[in-house]
Parts: structure tokens; sequence; C-alpha cells
């Protein structure tokens, strides 16, 4: 993971309405740490499973499905960081991300005929066409669910609620991030909201990124058991699923 940190903000910074924006951003995820202890809490212990499960592994085996699940890691963070600092709208298509790199981990699996029509997506129209058939929604979530029910039910359920609040462009996501505002005149003045502030909505996505996280966690215990009980986090997932 590279990261490069400064002290101060460059010179510049703050000076434009892009780098004023993402002050913004980071000011609402330090509130967000700072007034939702607890919601924060529970994601922080989800990514510090996922670190455990991923961090060192040594030839997994499968070995396919890793790459999948650290992608998911990443999108997870990249969900969580969204939402925190109130941009609730676009931290779906992240949410939904996280979804299907975990449920790719599981399609794949070990299946080396799926790795390699995957694999050979660019090669040429038919190789595209190869994917798109074998790939579907339908073919994936059922899968999953042949090999655990609850696991392929919760993946429809919140594989469809990103989809609702803005994993697609839809009614009900951009409803719920716009205002309708009376002006003086008697008109009216519509706000799209970029950084949502505290409220039902906010609550509602800090839960759904600890539901998603949970549901990819359950689908690597699938994929990797032995890994799973010898780092002990079979408990910790259960005993937080039971909130959620």
């Amino acid at each position: 993971m590279n990261s490069i940190h400064y002290q101060a903000s460059p010179t510049g910074w703050g000076q434009d309405r892009l780098t004023q924006y993402l002050d913004d951003y980071r000011g609402n995820q330090h509130a967000t740490f700072a007034n939702k202890r607890s919601e924060v809490i529970d994601l922080i212990a989800i990514d510090s499973m996922f670190c455990k499960l991923l961090d060192g592994a040594t030839n997994p085996q499968p070995f396919i499905p890793m790459s999948f699940l650290l992608r998911a890691h990443a999108a997870y963070r990249g969900a969580t960081g969204a939402i925190m600092a109130g941009q609730l709208y676009e931290a779906q298509a992240l949410l939904r991300l996280c979804l299907e790199q975990g449920a790719y981990a599981h399609y794949i699996g070990d299946d080396q005929t799926r790795w390699t029509v995957w694999m050979n997506r660019h090669d040429n129209d038919a190789a595209k066409k190869a994917v798109r058939d074998e790939f579907t929604h339908g073919k994936v979530s059922r899968h999953i669910t042949a090999a655990n029910v609850k696991l392929g039910k919760n993946y429809t359920t919140l594989y469809e609620r990103t989809i609702d609040y803005g994993a697609h462009p839809n009614e009900r996501g951009a409803s719920l991030s716009s205002e309708t505002v009376e002006m003086e005149d008697g008109g009216e003045q519509l706000h799209t909201i970029y950084l949502h502030c505290d409220g039902v909505l906010l609550d509602y996505s800090l839960k759904s990124a600890a539901q998603v996280g949970l549901w990819v966690l359950k689908i690597g215990q699938e994929i990797y058991p032995t890994r799973i009980q010898a780092l002990g986090l079979q408990h910790q997932i259960a005993d937080m699923s039971k909130r959620f």
C-alpha cells in the first residue's frame, strides 16, 4: 500500500472549488469519526478482519479468489471513506463493487475454465461475449445460493439495495440526494446534495457498509475456512453478524 503524507497543506490547496470540497470531505469524515463512534468502531473492526484474512497469506488455496478479495477490501475502504464524508449516493457504486468482487471470488474459486474466460475478455469480440454470458448476475447469484442459501439471499438483498440508492442512476437514489428549496419570489430551486449531513441516511449508509463488509468476509470464510479458523475470525464474524 502506497501513501504520501504531508504535515501541512501544499501551496495552493484550498484555493479552488475542488480542493475546498476535499477539505469539506475530510472534515465530514472527522465529524463522523467523532460523533458516530459505535458505528465507526464496527467499520474499523471489519477492516481489521479483512487485514487479518488477507495480509501475509502465503500460497493460499485456491489462489485466484484472493486477488478478488483484496479488491473487495479496497472497495470497502473507498465506500466507508465516502460514507463517512457524507457522499452517500456515490458510495453505493463502491458498495456494489465490493459485493461483486466478493461474489466473483466465490464464483471463480479454483475453476480454471472460468478464470480463463474472465482473463481473456479483451482478446476479441467472441471472448468478450463469453465473459458476458458466463458472468451474469443470475449465474453468480445462483452459484452462491447453491453453496449457502443465506449468503445467496443476502447477496441479492444487498446488491439490489445498492442499485436502488445510487449504484445505477435511478429515481430513488436521486430523490434522496436532492431537495427542493422554496424561494422568496415564490419559485422553487432544486439542490443536488454532494455531501450529506448527519441524519437517517448517514446512519443507514454506515449500517449498509458494515453489512456489505461482513458479507464479503463470510464469502472469504466459505472459500478459506481453514485460514479463517486458524485466525479465530469465525467467532468475531459471527458475533458481529448478530447485530446486522
